[in-house]
């Protein structure tokens, strides 16, 4: 354990609520705990980081666990209770998709566009997946108007009910609640062993992991809810029914045999919960705009 690492595990060992890497440090020179080696202006900023990078590498091995944006406690004291906070975990958004940098699959919109507008937006996946035979950054599609990529949406289901939560931050369809999580299809997804051409399976499970804490083994274990030539995909349309992108969003849909214990490990800032739809969506408007395109296209 580095340095910061051995400072903030100190420090948190003290405290009774989750600390800032600021609050952190102020504490460490308090008691004295900051090495002579350790200097510089932006001290918060190179604590802050260690502290995610052990997170992100070591995961559920960590001592360390982020409870919301930016704020860290140690995981046996919150799940000893000598820790109070408001979530029961914060999944920090991939470095990855903040950047864009990494490759999306596409299609140009010349040839989608036809299929898309005869079909209402809304077409199984099997009926244009041949198109999609280019790679992009996702940066420079999102520009390009002349083409189409993927995005994904994880809908995971537990007998007549899906998973509902609240979209992440920042989250460029909007805010509101979601069917499920939002996420890419990337250009790597696919493989030797992939059962389908471009890794939407793979690209499902890791979506998963990503935002939640489920554990990676848990994950893949869920089951398929459609087959590859069932997939439905839709795309991402204002109240006015216009397209607020040039992407497609495609469904990919899981069954969880233990709802109860999946929500525990889905960050309650999310506020995840089972529900039955349509029939306990009581207000459409607060759904974020790709599930208020599906709940339009009829979605059960």
């Amino acid at each position: 354990m580095n340095s910061y690492l051995k400072m903030s595990y100190t420090v948190l060992s003290q405290s009774r609520s989750p600390l800032s890497a600021s609050e952190i440090l102020a504490a460490a020179y308090r008691l004295q705990l900051v090495p002579e080696h350790l200097f510089g202006k932006t001290q918060h900023k190179t604590l802050h980081a260690r502290l995610s990078e052990e997170i992100l590498k070591n995961s559920s091995a960590s001592a360390f666990v982020r409870t919301a944006a930016g704020r860290f406690a140690l995981k046996d004291r919150v799940s000893s209770g000598l820790v109070q906070k408001r979530s029961s975990g914060y999944i920090a958004p991939q470095r990855s998709y903040q950047l864009k940098q990494f490759g999306v699959v596409c299609a140009d919109s010349s040839v989608l566009d036809p299929i898309l507008d005869a079909a209402n937006d809304t077409v199984t996946f099997a009926q244009i997946a041949q198109h999609f035979k280019r790679q992009s950054p996702l940066r420079r599609a999102e520009r390009l108007r002349s083409l189409v990529y993927l995005r994904l949406l994880v809908v995971l289901r537990h007998e007549d009910k899906l998973l509902t939560l609240t979209a992440v931050d920042g989250a460029e369809t909007g805010s509101g609640r979601s069917f499920g999580l939002l996420g890419y299809i990337k250009a790597g997804d696919a493989d030797l062993f992939s059962e389908e051409p471009l890794g939407i399976d793979t690209a499902a499970r890791r979506t998963i992991i990503e935002q939640t804490s489920f554990p990676k083994r848990r994950v893949s274990e869920l089951r398929q809810h459609t087959l590859y030539e069932q997939l439905r995909c839709t795309r991402v349309a204002n109240a006015d029914g216009e397209s607020v992108d040039n992407s497609l969003v495609l469904l990919a849909e899981y069954e969880c045999d233990d709802a109860e214990e999946f929500l525990g490990f889905v960050p309650a800032s999310r506020a995840p919960r089972w529900t039955r739809v349509p029939a306990e969506i009581n207000d459409v408007s607060s759904l974020e705009p790709v599930s208020k395109r599906l709940m339009s296209a009829g979605m059960r």
